[in-house]
């Protein structure tokens, strides 16, 4: 049944920046699609856990590319239309450049960079002339380096090219933005409040600040943003990190 309200579709939705993002959506108004790698107890607890409008949960691989598309088709079809898509799931792929694998590289460019360029693709047929954002979640690592995110920092650099690639080619209807974290605080970023003190703000930041950048970036009131990157990092992109990741 179709949806008079707005429709956004975020990936890596079941828990961190991505769960903050669906919730801040859906509080925005938005008619949620929510997908997860998978459909195990821990993203079914985390999609019950929403509770400000109407939601649809999908799952999939992203790094199987027929999954992308896929979902996108599924939550168009069960609202009717697609608004935003949120490009958030990703991989953190960290080790020192020497104990790298092809199979390492393989799967993070085709979760983090053409996962994403797949589900942007069949975003915008669906978006049409009807116009929508498309928001990429790459990482403070798209502008500067760190030791032990190599594959990762050009996985994200990728898919920062690529977000102006789109905007270029999906303009006038269409805006295309990256979101660029520095250190969060997240289940998955152990280490956030260690590397806090290398911030020149002085603290990792929260999920829920860079749900409020996006929620900010899919608005009217950053219609005439499109084709870059914005930093969310406390200042971190002014400064190297020299510890290695991982």
């Amino acid at each position: 049944m179709a949806e008079s309200r707005r429709v956004a579709l975020v990936t890596g939705a079941g828990k961190g920046i991505g769960f903050s993002i669906a919730e801040r959506l859906q509080h925005e108004g938005y008619a949620l699609g929510f997908a997860t790698h998978s459909d195990d107890d821990e993203s079914r607890q985390a999609f019950e856990k929403l509770t400000d409008g109407p939601a649809e949960w999908v799952w999939g691989d992203l790094a199987d590319p027929e999954v992308p598309q896929r979902l996108v088709r599924q939550v168009a079809e069960k609202f009717g239309r697609l608004d935003v898509l949120v490009n958030n799931a990703g991989l953190s792929t960290a080790k020192p450049v020497l104990e790298l694998t092809a199979e390492d590289f393989d799967r993070t460019f085709a979760v983090d960079v053409r996962a994403a360029f797949l589900a942007s693709q069949e975003a915008a047929r669906v978006m049409g002339n009807a116009g929508g954002v498309i928001v990429n979640i790459t990482s403070v690592h798209e502008h500067v380096p760190r030791p032990g995110f190599s594959i990762y920092a050009a996985a994200k650099a990728a898919l920062g090219m690529l977000t102006r690639g789109l905007a270029i080619e999906l303009a006038p209807n269409i805006r295309v933005v990256a979101v660029a974290p520095g250190v969060i605080a997240t289940e998955r970023n152990v280490e956030a409040d260690e590397l806090g003190s290398m911030v020149p703000l002085g603290r990792p930041g929260e999920p829920g600040e860079v749900a409020e950048l996006v929620a900010w970036v899919v608005s009217d009131s950053a219609r005439y943003v499109t084709g870059t990157s914005i930093l969310i990092d406390g200042g971190m992109a002014q400064q190297v990190v020299d510890r290695p990741a991982g």
